[in-house]
């Protein structure tokens, strides 16, 4: 696909090594230097969200990106200061966000949703659009007027309020979303601060009144998103941007045309199809150096860096991909990234004082990284809070 050519020139340089995009990456994910611990809402926002599937998740992501992160920085930013929020966006599923990009998220992926990816079609048959709309939002609304609430209250409280026994309303409200999807998706909740290990909602204008979701269309915020996404990711091809944000391919290619201006294509050595990125980012690809010595990091399941891409041959060799991302359940596993590169997996198992770590490398490692490894699962230990570490290399 060739952009089209407007009052600006796309320019198409020499080609760069895949070692060099992939050091570019790791330093735009914060995993060549790590950020200071006040600056959480730009790791964030630079790698466009974390993955909060899992719970764990965004505060092992974070741990790898930040100096002397704590998990308590994570739920200051997310419930008092609330300078980030929880919903689900790209692909349906949840991520931790900046409060002041969640405009763009929402414009640019609810359409995507709704007719693409959504789940309207699994509601219950007896269900139509115009009670959605007239009966169930606005009740889910007034239900949760006073206070944010968890699910099983907010279900309670619902039906309550729709005091019809004949159709079981309780159905909606799914642990995998359900009814609260898709009015995350329509701008109406988010989550808030959960009660103990459970998930609690709140009304968008109740727990971040200063949102304002009409500041922009759905064409711009396409835009945007998509800047975000190479100034993170790139370079990229339109199909890795499809397959991060859920959107469909004839979307991404329109979306490209229109910020033509502000980007640019690379060739990578040996890697098929058209990649782009940021033109303000092209002097600091060329400009890595390709010899500095990198940390070892214990990467969590669905690590914003392992979930970027279509093609994520700039990460790991192909013969181990499925030792990663493993289908059909959809599951992807705990990492471990040495020099830019995903060599093995691990996982950990916690009891009261210790923390087993077990590592599953790809190849036989060097003792040196074999070293390194260990004493990042220290530091982990340290971080979850547990005094004492089982080692085990398979």
């Amino acid at each position: 696909m060739r952009i089209k050519e407007k009052e600006d020139t796309v320019m198409v340089h020499e080609q760069v090594s895949l070692k060099r995009v992939s050091r570019f990456y790791s330093l735009k994910h914060h995993l060549l230097h790590k950020a200071k611990k006040t600056d959480i809402e730009k790791v964030v926002s630079d790698v466009c969200g974390l993955h909060a599937q899992v719970a764990q998740t965004p505060y092992v992501s974070l741990w790898n990106r930040i100096e002397d992160f704590k998990h308590g920085m994570l739920d200051e930013a997310l419930y008092k200061a609330k300078t980030l929020v929880k919903v689900w966006c790209m692909r349906g599923t949840l991520h931790v966000i900046l409060s002041n990009d969640f405009s763009i998220y929402n414009k640019a992926l609810k359409r995507m949703w709704f007719e693409q990816h959504g789940h309207l079609k699994e509601m219950p048959d007896w269900l139509s659009i115009e009670e959605m709309y007239n009966m169930i939002y606005p009740r889910i609304l007034e239900a949760l007027s006073d206070r944010p609430l968890k699910r099983q209250e907010l279900k309670t409280k619902v039906c309550s309020l729709l005091r019809d026994k004949s159709k079981p309303y309780e159905k909606l409200f799914s642990a995998w979303g359900g009814i609260l999807k898709e009015t995350c998706y329509e701008g109406l909740t988010v989550h808030a601060q959960p009660c103990g290990a459970e998930s609690c909602f709140a009304r968008l204008d109740k727990w971040l009144p200063n949102i304002n979701l009409d500041m922009l269309d759905e064409k711009k915020a396409k835009e945007k998103l998509l800047l975000k996404y190479l100034g993170g990711y790139g370079p990229a091809s339109v199909q890795d941007f499809a397959s991060w944000s859920g959107l469909m391919a004839s979307d991404a290619r329109k979306t490209l045309e229109n910020i033509a201006p502000e980007i640019e294509e690379v060739k990578i050595e040996g890697v098929k199809g058209q990649f782009w990125m940021q033109k303000k980012d092209y002097k600091t690809l060329m400009e890595m150096d390709l010899d500095e010595k990198t940390s070892v990091h214990l990467l969590p399941k669905f690590d914003s860096f392992v979930m970027g891409h279509k093609d994520r041959i700039r990460i790991i060799e192909r013969e181990f991909m499925k030792r990663v991302y493993r289908p059909p359940a959809g599951d992807v596993a705990a990492t471990i990234l040495i020099n830019d590169r995903i060599v093995g997996t691990w996982r950990h198992k916690k009891t009261k004082n210790s923390v087993t770590v077990s590592i599953s490398p790809f190849q036989k490692l060097e003792k040196e990284n074999l070293k390194e490894i260990r004493s990042a699962a220290e530091d982990f230990g340290e971080f979850i809070g547990v005094s004492q570490l089982k080692f085990e290399a398979n």
